[in-house]
């Protein structure tokens, strides 16, 4: 971030302003001067009074205080000019973006019911070790569905996460969370899931990090498009290492091997979800990939800054009440 300076948001009311008072100013002048062409007469045997001490102390006294007064004016209306211009200062913000994408996959079938609520609450944790990264977030059950493409603004997507703890805790004002994952026969089709996740990095940019947080029990129930071992190809083909989350328990069941190996396949970890190191554990994994910092687009922010102009116009104010009071001596 760095400072560009002062700048005014509407410059046009100054120089308005001033070729106004310069018109108004020329005006009472050329008025001034007819006057006192008009009203000036020959005053004979002034000299005797002009030369006196006290006359000539009035006079300079005279014209300090109008030069005073004059000064103190055009400082006051100079300085509301300025003001009413509003003065802003002008910083220009150069955001820098990590090239981690990070996608959140989680599976809201049935079977999983009783351990979303806290996989949201782990996708949370998750969240706040990162910064900078892009995070995304698909749900699947027969079908998949995005909830929020990749983005980086954090405020966005805590409350999106708030939103899906709330509709996983069963809050019936966001049952429009599932939209879109009743699509299809079956439930918990979990390549299916994969595979969206998968496919939902941007097909151009090739030098960002890609990861799959996978939150899956990985229990099969229906016929999905692409099975699970496909899907976890199409995520090795395209670069994405697949960190899986399982809610129960690591043990010998299939499921839970099936999903191992095909986690470490891709090149991410498998984790239970009661493993105490999980997070920390997938945070280094993620940040551990090699990544370099990518410049946002620049920004200009602008922010009020009166303080000068007030201050300016506080002493011509100042000035303009002294130079008007008579002086006494």
């Amino acid at each position: 971030m760095e400072l560009n300076g002062p700048d005014l948001k509407w410059p046009a009311v100054l120089v308005t302003g001033v070729v106004v008072a310069l018109l108004l100013a020329y005006g009472v002048h050329r008025w001034m001067a007819r006057r006192s062409a008009r009203a000036s007469a020959a005053v004979a045997n002034s000299t005797a009074l002009t030369e006196l001490p006290e006359y000539r102390r009035a006079l300079k006294l005279h014209r300090i205080r109008t030069a005073v007064l004059a000064l103190s004016a055009v400082l006051l209306g100079g300085a509301a000019l300025v003001g009413a211009a509003r003065p802003l200062d002008t910083t220009i913000d150069k955001p820098q973006t990590r090239s981690r994408d990070i996608m959140l996959c989680l599976d809201i079938s049935g079977s999983m019911a009783a351990y979303d609520a806290t996989l949201v609450s782990t996708f949370r944790t998750l969240v706040k070790s990162f910064q900078g990264e892009r995070i995304g977030l698909v749900i699947f059950n027969s079908s998949a569905a995005t909830v929020f493409p990749l983005t980086d603004d954090y405020d966005f997507i805590n409350d999106e996460l708030d939103t899906a703890s709330s509709a996983l805790s069963g809050d019936p004002q966001s049952e429009s969370f599932f939209a879109g994952t009743f699509n299809g026969r079956g439930t918990s089709l979990i390549g299916d899931g994969l595979a969206t996740c998968a496919s939902s990095f941007d097909k151009v940019d090739t030098q960002r990090a890609r990861s799959v947080v996978f939150a899956t029990d990985n229990h099969l129930a229906g016929r999905p498009i692409v099975d699970v071992e496909q899907a976890a190809e199409l995520a090795k083909a395209k670069g994405v290492r697949v960190y899986g989350l399982n809610p129960e328990q690591d043990g010998p069941d299939e499921e839970a091997v099936q999903m191992r190996e095909l986690v470490t396949g891709t090149g991410g970890q498998y984790y239970a979800m009661t493993d105490q190191a999980a997070i920390r554990g997938i945070v280094d994994s993620v940040q551990a990939q090699e990544t370099t910092l990518i410049d946002g687009a620049a920004r200009s922010l602008h922010s009020d800054n009166p303080n000068l102009p007030i201050a300016l116009a506080g002493v011509g104010l100042l000035g303009v009440i002294g130079a008007s009071r008579r002086w006494a001596w």
